[in-house]
């Protein structure tokens, strides 16, 4: 479960998501400076970073691993969960670069620097199901990946190969293939945020009741297919922005409308799945803004300010308030 989001502004290009998990991943905001190594476990050989990396992520055996990140030329991707498509190969192909699905996000932002070259360098890769270690299960994901330019592409390796879709609505969830989202988008065509005409059945004048009703019909819940529909209706109008803030601000009201709060959504278990964090990368600064589930309050790390190999920073867990008497 997760949303992912983007969209241009005359303040920059934004890039983010929602986290939607039933468990803590140990995730906290996580910067990695070019040159930075690390050992694939596909290859086992060493690989250094050719760009630096902030994002999302966790360690796992001195491995990162990021659920999205942007590198310093503003390139962005997010990987979301595609539990019932997701197919990777069991073994490496010769001639290919042979990627593990948890070091797609690495080697697309240390190798890349715009949705083009992503895309023309796309058929020389695959993914194998070869596991960080013998205890964390590989993750069936799918790919949103954005660059400055606001250009949008969604990466999926199904039993049909890897593909690619250009990305004309700006939003990705998860199940199933986005090429079925957009379809599906146009059983939503007649909803609007302007509120519809009164219409007369018999003598009696309806109004409906309330503003708000030209959006009758869009769906509610937390399914993927649903938050698909609801944040691309949101994105797809947008209204005017007068400032970097206004955008972020309301960057996160989009995602706010897709969020899941406890006990909303309650999966195998017994377990509560909802939005451990949200967050908002402004693809033409830099800068990595973020929420998480216990503190609303916006935190932000600017990458340019960072001059260490590697850092972690703080996971805000409580609560602050800013009160007024």
């Amino acid at each position: 479960m997760c949303t992912a989001l983007g969209f241009k502004t005359d303040f920059g290009c934004f890039f983010g998501r929602n986290m939607d998990l039933s468990y803590s991943f140990n995730q906290s905001p996580i910067f990695l400076n070019k040159g930075f190594h690390y050992l694939d476990p596909v290859t086992n050989k060493t690989v250094a970073l050719n760009r630096s990396i902030i994002g999302m992520g966790t360690v796992i055996d001195n491995h990162p691993a990021l659920a999205e990140g942007m590198n310093c030329d503003r390139l962005g991707c997010a990987g979301l969960n595609f539990s019932r498509y997701a197919y990777y190969e069991k073994n490496t192909v010769d001639g290919k670069i042979n990627l593990a699905p948890y070091d797609f996000i690495l080697y697309i932002l240390s190798n890349f620097s715009s949705v083009t070259e992503v895309k023309e360098n796309l058929p020389s890769i695959e993914l194998v199901s070869i596991p960080i270690n013998k205890d964390t299960p590989i993750a069936t994901l799918h790919w949103m990946i954005c660059d400055r330019t606001g250009a949008s592409i969604v990466v999926e390796r199904t039993k049909s190969g890897l593909i690619c879709y250009d990305n004309p609505v700006g939003v990705m969830t998860n199940d199933p293939p986005f090429d079925w989202h957009l379809t599906n988008l146009n059983e939503y065509i007649k909803i609007s945020p302007f509120d519809c005409n009164p219409t007369a059945w018999s003598n009696h004048q309806l109004k409906g009741l309330g503003v708000g009703n030209g959006a009758l019909g869009l769906p509610g819940d937390f399914e993927s297919v649903s938050r698909f529909v609801r944040a691309a209706f949101l994105r797809a109008n947008l209204p005017q922005m007068d400032n970097e803030n206004e955008a972020i601000s309301l960057f996160f009201h989009i995602l706010d409308n897709v969020a899941m709060p406890k006990g909303s959504v309650i999966v195998e278990g017994n377990k509560a799945s909802y939005t451990l964090y949200s967050s908002c990368m402004n693809l033409d600064k830099g800068i990595y803004y973020f929420r998480t589930y216990q503190n609303s309050r916006i935190s932000a790390i600017n990458m340019n300010n960072v001059t260490t190999d590697v850092m972690r920073f703080d996971y805000p867990v409580n609560q602050d308030i800013n009160h007024l008497n």
